[in-house]
């Protein structure tokens, strides 16, 4: 068989029929110069059968032992793999029909990185969600704040994840968030697109919906129970979340105007700066949006801390998303330290 021009590489694990809604959403792409490697992850169900019951031979099956973790069958995908780019989809995911288009698209243009909108879905098959056009602006910092992109949303050229040392194979979960994040400190930049041309199926096993939060940020102590129950009290009061707000939005919109000035900031194609911008200001400014609902309270040698849970792919990254919190959201920061001044005094 000839080298495709896509390989899209898919870990599965015991997911029998289920994977076939999966494997047809491949089938029926616009784009038809690919091949579909599902890496069976140590399968004990008839998995393995449903993939081979395909009879088009671009369809190919890899047995592994098991991982119980995508990186390990991504890399053995990879190592697989002979096209010029690659594609990733989780078994639990779907592509519209112009997904694999879209990506050749963007490479035929230079891309190198390339992340497309979605569509998130419940186990009803019922839209929840459509990513906002803003979901697509860009930036290495900006990659340290949020897990972007999920990898059925990813394509690139050959040969990236193996430049920085392939996909992790540590059971922490966001592996793709570690991957991004070591591509973006090698100097590589996503090309981000509004096509919406995926469906991510948002279920309460995934592993998207179970990580466990293993950083978090303190931003001071309580004495006790009553007196975190009056902290949350003075925090939601509409001047207080007033006032989040207004730090919130002069100190994003300050960092997002630097990076945009220094070129750096990428917007999705068919999105000007101009409009980012205008578009980021009517959402940090948003007075339904509740600011610093994400607090919560941790019990630790009589009293309990203030802290920000971090989401995080590691220490490291968790150490570098301090800092840039401290920079960035020192306003909000500020607010909360004096409330609990206030609430303890």
């Amino acid at each position: 068989m000839s080298t495709a021009a896509i390989d899209v590489i898919c870990p599965a694990w015991n997911r029998s029929e289920a994977i076939r809604p999966t494997i047809d959403s491949v089938l029926a792409q616009t784009f038809e110069d690919w091949r579909l490697i599902v890496v069976s992850d140590g399968c004990t169900d008839d998995t393995d059968d449903v993939v081979l019951s395909y009879e088009d031979e671009r369809v190919q099956l890899i047995r592994t032992e098991r991982h119980g973790h995508p990186g390990g069958p991504r890399n053995i995908g990879l190592a697989a793999s002979t096209a010029p780019a690659i594609a990733y989809l989780d078994y639990d995911d779907e592509w519209l029909p112009d997904h694999l288009a879209v990506l050749q698209r963007e490479f035929d243009a230079g891309a190198r990185l390339v992340a497309t909108a979605s569509i998130g879905m419940n186990e009803q098959d019922e839209e929840q969600y459509r990513s906002h056009p803003l979901n697509g602006l860009w930036h290495p910092q900006l990659q340290l704040l949020w897990p972007l992109y999920e990898p059925s949303r990813v394509g690139h050229v050959r040969g990236l994840p193996e430049s920085v040392g392939g996909w992790t194979t540590d059971h922490i979960g966001m592996e793709d968030w570690d991957l991004w994040l070591r591509l973006a400190d090698a100097g590589e930049r996503f090309t981000t697109v509004l096509d919406r041309t995926v469906r991510m199926y948002l279920r309460d096993t995934s592993r998207r919906r179970t990580m466990t939060v293993s950083h978090r940020l303190t931003l001071g102590t309580l004495p006790d129970e009553a007196t975190c129950t009056k902290f949350s009290e003075a925090i939601d009061t509409p001047a207080v979340q007033d006032e989040l707000r207004a730090c919130f939005a002069a100190e994003m919109l300050g960092f997002y105007r630097a990076i945009a000035d220094a070129g750096e900031l990428v917007t999705p194609r068919g999105m000007s700066v101009d409009e980012a911008l205008t578009g980021l200001e009517t959402f940090v400014t948003d007075p339904a949006v509740p600011m610093l609902r994400e607090l919560t309270y941790v019990e630790e040698e009589g009293h309990f801390a203030v802290v920000h849970p971090l989401q995080c792919s590691s220490d490291r990254h968790a150490e570098r998303l301090r800092e840039f919190l401290g920079r960035h959201d020192a306003g909000r920061h500020a607010i909360v330290r004096r409330l609990i001044e206030t609430v303890t005094g």
